[in-house]
């Protein structure tokens, strides 16, 4: 036991020079480690959110939301006039009337068993049938000149 000692003993004065420098490499090593992961997370950018694809065409649209009648469907008008079976058919699904004056109205309107489509002020909806205002809850239709009124149903009935 006592040679074991001995040997440990005579290492002991060789060993320890090597010692301290191994504790250094050590922990330079890892402060280095630190600092490069400190960095990592500091100027690697943000992994970013999954894009939302959003639909922007206005007839896309306004075809979504006729399909699902969320403003109802206008009843039946009379008819009124020549020409009057081509625009008794037309329907007002909805509208989305100027806020003030100068913009322009945009009705959703359907005709003749058509999907329904997003119509602005001046725009035929049949051969000579065009929208001529667009009203908070109803429209006016300009057919040979004479003007017509669509409105939309009672809120609650479909």
């Amino acid at each position: 036991m006592a040679d074991s000692f001995s040997f440990i003993a005579s290492l002991a004065p060789r060993a320890l020079p090597w010692l301290g420098k191994l504790a250094t490499i050590a922990m330079l090593a890892l402060l280095a480690w630190l600092g490069a992961r400190w960095f990592w997370n500091l100027t690697v950018p943000a992994t970013p959110d999954p894009a939302i694809v959003v639909d922007t065409d206005p007839s896309g649209v306004a075809q979504t939301i006729a399909a699902r009648h969320l403003f109802g469907e206008a009843p039946a008008q009379g008819a009124m006039g020549a020409g009057a079976s081509s625009a008794a058919n037309i329907k007002l699904h909805g509208v989305v009337a100027p806020a003030r004056r100068g913009q322009i109205g945009i009705a959703i309107l359907s005709s003749q068993g058509q999907p329904a489509v997003a119509v602005r002020v001046g725009e035929e909806i049949l051969p000579g049938i065009t929208l001529h205002r667009v009203l908070p809850r109803s429209v006016e239709i300009d057919q040979g000149g004479q003007v017509r009124l669509l409105t939309l149903p009672d809120r609650g009935k479909t």
